[in-house]
């Protein structure tokens, strides 16, 4: 043997810029045994293991638990798999990343309390940071692009319709050639992307949302469409259009993150002409009750949010809500299940919702994802109600 090729734990472990602690415990785990043993029996290292060493560091420095790493070098796990896990880590520190911001909104905003105070006054303090965790809590699956896309990933992969969710929702909206439209809220623009060759020349479509992110989206996947569409990032309480400007106007499933929803329907009456049609989807209260079912049977301490969102406007309560501004209105409903049997789909989703889901399993992600996955198993797939619908109303 030539010793040179061989390394001492010590030398390994410095080679790598870890400790000698850690060499030991991936040899303890057999997840990284060394090569040789001297004849006094101390282990020793060679090239090839420094290369398996690299690996398991870079797969950690990426997010990877060990057991996940262990699991790329005990299976055969191909590039397929790399990149599942890779997207799911994604969402999981996007996630992350939106809850500090929020934790950091909160404390600058106690702070400036504080500064102009005399005194420290501890419930005012905290009510503050409720009050502000809370709402940017709902708010930010409405505001955070990896969400949307992944609710989008999950229905178009798993839905048991096969009449497509955007092209229901455009064939119901009945518009005509030179009509003026305004959509609030149009997120990654995906309702007129999707339905683009559907669309009359002649009418003329406003895309605003409140964020910026969002609407750099919708451009770009409409990018080719210039003549059709204009985009504005625009806040629903105060549309910044005149009075009686628009034939229709579109809000596809914003609605129930609305704080003040009466103020933003008073708007849109406000800018809608007599007669114009207002089309607002929701869900129902049964929307991905499933899906909830599971996370809870894992913790019952995990919360998807401070309010269930069919409360504030869903299929059950939006026609009463809207009979404060607009009348004749009717409902129409979209049948939907989703049949998953995709232990990664399901888990991709699952990381990007906002609450608390990353804080309960964070230390017991693994655990979570054996879980999910026997659960998925036992029946071969898991059924979830993906029940949506529509409303339209019109401005008397």
């Amino acid at each position: 043997m030539d010793e040179k090729r061989f390394y001492t734990t010590g030398e390994f472990a410095k080679m790598a810029g870890v400790t000698i602690r850690t060499i030991r415990y991936y040899d303890t785990k057999g997840i990284l045994k060394p090569s040789h043993h001297n004849s006094s029996g101390h282990r020793l290292y060679s090239n090839e293991d420094f290369i398996k060493l690299k690996k398991i560091l870079a797969l950690k420095y990426l997010g990877l638990s060990l057991d996940e790493v262990m699991t790329t070098e005990q299976s055969n796990f191909n590039k397929g798999d790399m990149i599942n896990s890779l997207r799911l880590q994604k969402n999981i520190i996007k996630n992350k990343m939106n809850h500090m911001k929020i934790v950091l909104n909160a404390i600058e905003t106690a702070e400036v309390s504080m500064k102009n105070d005399d005194d420290l006054d501890w419930n005012k303090t905290i009510d503050i940071i409720k009050i502000l965790e809370s709402e940017k809590e709902l708010l930010q699956q409405y505001i955070d692009l990896s969400n949307l896309n992944a609710s989008v990933e999950l229905r178009d992969r798993f839905s048991s319709n096969k009449y497509d969710w955007y092209r229901w929702t455009f064939d119901n909206l009945k518009l005509k050639r030179n009509y003026k439209v305004l959509e609030i809220g149009c997120g990654n623009g995906a309702l007129w992307a999707r339905n683009i060759e559907y669309l009359s020349k002649g009418t003329k479509v406003i895309l605003t949302d409140v964020c910026e992110e969002m609407i750099c989206d919708a451009k770009y996947k409409l990018r080719e469409h210039e003549n059709n569409f204009k985009f504005e990032i625009a806040d629903p309480n105060n549309i910044p259009f005149k009075d009686e400007e628009f034939d229709v106007v579109i809000a596809n499933h914003i609605l129930f993150y609305m704080k003040d929803l009466d103020k933003v329907l008073s708007e849109v009456n406000r800018v809608l002409k007599v007669g114009g049609h207002f089309y607002c989807t929701t869900i129902s209260k049964d929307h991905m009750k499933e899906l909830e079912d599971l996370m809870l049977g894992f913790n019952n301490n995990i919360k998807i949010s401070e309010e269930k969102l069919s409360y504030k406007f869903g299929l059950e309560n939006g026609e009463q809500i809207l009979r404060k501004h607009f009348t004749d209105i009717k409902k129409y409903i979209y049948e939907d299940e989703l049949i998953v049997n995709d232990v990664k789909g399901i888990l991709e989703y699952i990381y990007s919702i906002p609450g608390n889901i990353l804080e309960v399993v964070d230390t017991k992600k693994k655990e979570f994802e054996t879980y999910v996955d026997n659960e998925i198993h036992k029946e071969g797939q898991l059924r979830i109600t993906n029940t949506s619908g529509m409303f339209e109303s019109i401005k008397q």
